[in-house]
């Protein structure tokens, strides 16, 4: 996490513009329920909802914000060393300087119990950071490398960072965790990512201290319903799906589990002011 939060640390130096805009938001993302595992009644089904809200401010040189999110995990099935119940607090953006490009997040990620009780463990610090270079003055290609846990535990992997604005809208790339489109003016949105984090995980005598990888394949068509007016928020609505969701945890009985969620449909919505 060192390298996490230097890198964060050194980028709130870069210089800034006084020009900027601020934005607020909540979002709400359902899924239907994951059939895991495949040999026990419905009734065990995995359910899983999200709940978040976020601040952010942009500006001619990047963007600065604080995002939080809950999302309850109902793992019913064996005795799993964790309540489900997931909170994250992440406070980030992005900057670019000359041909150069950061992107840092670091925070705080647990289960409900451990910040009720205030016993944390280490692995409740979290965070993200990718840094890139562009090949050229104005070439929309940049090359970089992230690190992150999109694939379980942290990692570094090189990037690929690719951007194009035309008549048919703006294309984003940054492979292997991200394609994004958008129409013009907005209105249309669609994202194929990877996504993947680290929950602390605490049981419920507060004896075991362990994490919770949460990692899925995502595609979400979005839709602006409204594009909000005064004290009215834009609307959005969305709908996708997770892909080969898996889930590592400790269990009691069964010691440290990688499960297989499945896929699942999912639907959102997206207030804006």
């Amino acid at each position: 996490m060192f390298p996490v939060a230097a890198l964060l640390a050194a980028t709130l130096t870069l210089p800034t513009t006084v020009q900027a805009s601020d934005d607020f938001y909540l979002q709400y993302r359902q899924w239907q329920p994951y059939d895991w595992p495949e040999d026990v009644p419905a009734a065990n089904d995995v359910s899983r909802s999200q709940r978040g809200m976020g601040w952010r401010q942009q500006s001619a040189v990047g963007s600065i914000g604080i995002d939080y999110d809950y999302q309850p995990l109902r793992i019913r099935t064996g005795e799993p060393a964790h309540n489900g119940h997931l909170h994250r607090l992440t406070f980030g953006g992005h900057w670019r300087h000359g041909l150069y490009r950061v992107q840092a997040r670091a925070g705080v990620a647990g289960t409900s119990n451990m910040f009720k009780h205030q016993a944390f463990h280490d692995d409740v610090v979290n965070g993200r950071a990718a840094i890139f270079r562009a090949t050229g003055e104005g070439s929309p290609l940049s090359l970089g490398v992230g690190g992150d846990h999109r694939f379980g535990s942290f990692q570094w992997l090189p990037r690929v960072r690719w951007e194009h604005a035309s008549d048919s809208g703006h294309w984003l790339l940054d492979l292997p965790v991200l394609v994004q489109w958008q129409s013009p003016g907005e209105q249309w949105g669609l994202r194929v990512e990877r996504k993947g984090d680290r929950w602390a995980t605490l049981d419920g005598a507060r004896d075991i201290e362990s994490a919770l990888y949460l990692r899925e394949w995502r595609a979400e068509l979005s839709y602006r319903v409204s594009p909000g007016e005064g004290r009215w928020p834009a609307v959005e609505l969305g709908l996708g799906a997770s892909v080969d969701t898996r889930v590592q945890y400790r269990d009691l009985a069964e010691g440290t589990l990688d499960q297989r969620l499945g896929d699942a449909l999912l639907g959102s919505l997206r207030l804006g002011w």
